[in-house]
């Protein structure tokens, strides 16, 4: 099933309008339309507001079909950047999309990070290498390579690679037990 497809399928059992959808997410009905036939591409940017409007990870527009196989790989090479190339944060989902568990390598040159966003379920971040200033809320947190740090809230956060080292992290989602919204 292409990308297009995919998004269709999903805007369709959702029971929602072009217009429904671009209300929702920004992006205009006539793209909207031309995406959903495969006349388009569409950006990461875009992809990331079509994804938060559904409220689905962006991998959910990769998976494949559901396979008779025990196990799945993800090699390096078959994993889905969900960052743009010139990004000084460069994210790398790791696992197919199943709804349950969101799984992401992040490398982030120093000084670098991500602010504003709203964890959800509950999370877990292993720094490998680097130094990260984590914020929970009002929390602080720093992190040295080897940390983890773990929690269950829906709250704000930021992070910030305040070393002077490229740092690599992998955050482990688990959305196992929260609504869907």
């Amino acid at each position: 099933m292409s990308l297009g497809q995919k998004i269709a399928k999903l805007r369709q059992e959702r029971g929602l309008t072009l217009q429904e959808v671009s209300d929702g997410s920004g992006l205009t009905p006539s793209f909207l339309s031309r995406l959903e036939r495969d006349k388009v591409n569409i950006s990461v940017a875009n992809l990331r507001k079509l994804a938060l409007f559904f409220n689905v990870q962006m991998t959910h527009f990769f998976e494949g079909e559901d396979s008779q196989q025990a196990g799945q790989v993800v090699r390096p090479t078959e994993r889905i950047k969900l960052s743009l190339d010139d990004s000084p944060v460069q994210v790398y989902a790791l696992l197919p999309a199943n709804g349950d568990m969101d799984a992401r390598l992040i490398e982030a040159l120093p000084g670098s990070g991500q602010q504003g966003f709203s964890s959800r379920g509950h999370q877990m971040v292993y720094l490998m290498q680097g130094t990260l200033r984590y914020l929970l809320g009002e929390e602080e947190y720093i992190l040295y390579a080897g940390d983890t740090l773990y929690y269950t809230d829906e709250m704000a956060l930021n992070w910030e690679n305040v070393g002077d080292q490229p740092a690599h992290l992998l955050t482990i989602i688990s959305n196992n037990g929260r609504d869907e919204r």
